[in-house]
């Protein structure tokens, strides 16, 4: 059942969400997200959803995360397939207790950490813009472990678990990302 279209899930996100930040962050996953769903054959639209939807809790439960995923699995149960309410609640499997096994449960969780390397990635260049930002760059990024600390690199490389090397997942997400650059603000 896919009874959300796209605009009524990002309607969703203004709904749920007042920080201009985390939507941003949000539309970015859902970028990354419609990329590799193209790339893999799947349905793009389901893994747009998860996306936009996965932290429309997170304002509700930053000091309770335990929480987080299972509220906005909630929120949207009923209204999107049984295959983005589980994603949304894996992506955090570590206290939700919904552990990921489909490609599109490592996806979303892949997709929320590389957004937010790239985003850092492109706040550090001259212009701090997407445009600026190159593969490579990103990839260095990820081996420095100095740079984003915050950002939890094994998350980033479950992209091998649905079946992208490191590279071309971080190629396709970069892309994706840069062609709503004026959306994200980047």
């Amino acid at each position: 059942m896919e009874g959300l279209t796209r605009e009524e899930a990002v309607e969703k996100v203004r709904e749920n969400v007042s920080d201009d930040k985390l939507r941003k962050h949000m539309y970015a996953v859902s970028d990354i997200m419609e990329g590799i769903a193209e790339e893999l054959d799947k349905d793009p639209e389901k893994w747009i959803k998860a996306g936009l939807l996965h932290d429309i809790d997170y304002e509700e439960t930053q000091d309770n995360h335990e929480k987080h995923g299972e509220i906005s699995a909630k929120k949207v149960e009923g209204k999107v397939s049984e295959d983005v309410v589980k994603a949304i609640r894996s992506h955090n499997h570590e206290h939700t207790g919904s552990e990921p096994s489909r490609d599109i449960d490592y996806g979303l969780i892949a997709a929320d950490a590389l957004s937010g390397l790239v985003v850092a990635t492109a706040l550090v260049m001259p212009n701090s813009t997407l445009e600026e930002v190159k593969v490579e760059s990103v990839m260095k990024k990820v081996d420095d472990s100095s740079f984003a600390k915050s950002i939890d690199r094994d998350r980033i490389k479950m992209c091998e678990e649905f079946g992208m090397e490191l590279e071309e997942f971080v190629s396709t997400g970069l892309e994706a990302m840069k062609e709503d650059a004026d959306r994200l603000g980047l």
